[in-house]
């Protein structure tokens, strides 16, 4: 007998991350939706990491080629209708998340992928905001979302079907893959906010996208990224808006 497709595939990357990934996983097993399966891509972790994951994970391990490398590596083992990626030190917001989003998706079957909010929270679980907040990033706008990435991957649910036409993320990115994919698809695919709050992302030292020390990469690769989809005016206006944002972050922290 065929094994039946599960509903959704929930990926989570990790190396050493013994620290977070309990919560994660607790988040997991508290869903009240069960239909789906959990894979995890781990690079060769040295602490207890692999002692935590529960045996109904799908454990892949393999030397590590960076965040992007280890999606893609999920995605060709998803079996999945729809794709998540939950990393290990983010995890679901409540018990109800998955329950919440299959009824959003079957009552708009039409769309190829949705995205959320997320909770933003510090290392020792402190909320800083939601985000995207503000009603003009809950648009699904194409056009904004070349000078501003308003999409957390966190909040993303996709069809696996988006991955087969279109590929996977590039392996050259090392912060803004998943902004670099939303610009790819985002004229072509159907795509729609999701009003819920999906995960909770966490801010800290160890994190590749969201630490102080990988900042200033992470700003230089957005700004590559958008380049490549922008036209000479919207790069004239996205680097003003990238200058307010910047003075903007500062004299707010």
């Amino acid at each position: 007998m065929k094994n039946k497709q599960p509903f959704f595939s929930i990926i989570t990357c990790t190396k050493n991350s013994a620290k977070y990934l309990p919560i994660c996983l607790k988040s997991l097993a508290n869903q009240t939706f069960r239909d789906f399966e959990h894979i995890v891509i781990d690079g060769q972790s040295t602490d207890k990491t692999l002692r935590i994951i529960p045996k109904t994970s799908k454990i892949i391990s393999l030397p590590p080629h960076g965040i992007s490398a280890a999606m893609n590596e999920g995605i060709k083992h998803a079996k999945g209708k729809y794709l998540y990626f939950l990393h290990s030190d983010d995890y679901l917001y409540n018990d109800l998340v998955l329950e919440n989003v299959v009824r959003f998706l079957q009552a708009n079957p039409d769309l190829d992928w949705v995205y959320g909010q997320i909770d933003v929270i510090t290392a020792y679980n402190q909320s800083i905001g939601y985000f995207p907040k503000h009603w003009p990033l809950q648009l699904a706008s194409p056009y904004l979302l070349i000078y501003l990435n308003f999409i957390p991957h966190q909040g993303v649910f996709m069809k696996k079907t988006v991955f087969n036409d279109f590929g996977v993320f590039s392996t050259t990115l090392k912060s803004c893959m998943d902004y670099d994919y939303w610009l790819r698809i985002a004229s072509i695919t159907n795509w729609r906010y999701m009003p819920l709050v999906a995960a909770k992302y966490r801010i800290h030292s160890g994190a590749q996208s969201s630490s102080s020390t990988n900042s200033a990469l992470t700003r230089s690769e957005s700004e590559s990224v958008q380049k490549q989809y922008q036209n000479y005016l919207e790069r004239v206006i996205s680097k003003l808006i990238n200058q307010f944002l910047i003075r903007y972050n500062r004299t707010t922290t």
